[in-house]
């Protein structure tokens, strides 16, 4: 999206709406400070403005961030650091919206794997979340993704306060070390041979199930074993192609979450769950757990 005006990128994105903040009333006895019976109440709706969806409801400290700010706001940190917009999409009717930037040095080679590297962000109008920033990874061959939300990788900002000084300091909000570092520990993983017994334990460990146990699979529900079963079959698709080893299994998990995994159904629902959804806690957990394990 180089050279693209922030209003052709909201208006290509799907993203040319606004939200207001609109005082809640309720019905009551008329007073002197109630005209015509409405009471004001100390809560706020934040109202997408096009179609009048209200999203949440707030006190009166929250302030909402416009999809414009965001957009406007990406642009600054694309044009400090030479990065590039090359996503901007709107998550669960508008409440969340994802803008992505690709980095200079976009390509990195993990286990033989090629892999493209993008800064992203997420803001939320339905104050689930802070304006927070993160990074995504993409293995190209298989189109593998996994993002990570952790204090190496990202800063987050409440709503309580204008976004736009916070970004003439950009090493402040991202941590570009922190993908470094995550890179090189992803790319030791591809080194480090693993067992079968560590490929049972960790499904185990993200799906809840101790497979340990007689008949297990007699023993839980139907969806558990619908999971297990998918990320047994993730995983041993990785393994064969990468090998014995711990980006293999890494691989294995982020291949469920990219392609295997149940996703909200509706607009954008997979990048919904892999950008800050159950998707991109089960591949942090996965990682976490390699490297401790």
């Amino acid at each position: 999206m180089k050279n693209i005006s922030t209003s052709e990128i909201l208006q290509s994105c799907g993203l040319n709406w606004n939200v207001t903040k609109e005082r809640l009333m309720y019905a009551g006895e008329c007073t002197p400070k109630a005209n015509n019976g409405l009471h004001h109440t100390d809560y706020y709706a934040i109202v997408r403005e096009d179609t009048g969806q209200v999203f949440t409801t707030v006190k009166e400290g929250y302030t909402p961030t416009q999809n414009r700010t965001i957009i406007e706001t990406m642009k600054g940190i694309a044009g400090k650091n030479d990065l590039l917009i090359t996503k901007a999409l709107p998550i669960n009717g508008g409440r969340k919206i994802i803008v992505q930037m690709q980095r200079p040095d976009n390509h990195v080679v993990i286990g033989g794997q090629d892999t493209k590297q993008y800064v992203y962000a997420i803001n939320s109008h339905d104050g689930t979340s802070a304006l927070k920033f993160g990074f995504m990874n993409q293995v190209v061959f298989c189109q593998n993704q996994f993002a990570w939300m952790n204090a190496n990788g990202l800063k987050g900002y409440v709503h309580k306060q204008s976004i736009q000084d916070k970004v003439n300091n950009l090493p402040e909000i991202l941590n570009f070390d922190g993908q470094e570092e995550r890179i090189a520990q992803l790319q030791e993983m591809s080194f480090q041979p693993i067992t079968e017994e560590q490929s049972q334990r960790l499904m185990d460990y993200l799906t809840g199930i101790d497979s340990t146990i007689p008949n297990w699979a007699g023993n839980i529900s139907t969806r558990k074993n619908n999971i297990r079963g998918d990320l047994y079959v993730a995983i041993t698709n990785e393994i064969n192609r990468l090998g014995m080893n711990k980006w293999g299994l890494f691989n294995g998990v982020t291949k469920y979450t990219s392609h295997y995994k149940s996703i909200p159904n509706r607009l954008n629902g997979r990048e919904e769950s892999i950008y800050s959804g159950s998707g991109q806690k089960m591949n942090d957990k996965a990682f976490n757990w390699l490297l401790n394990n």
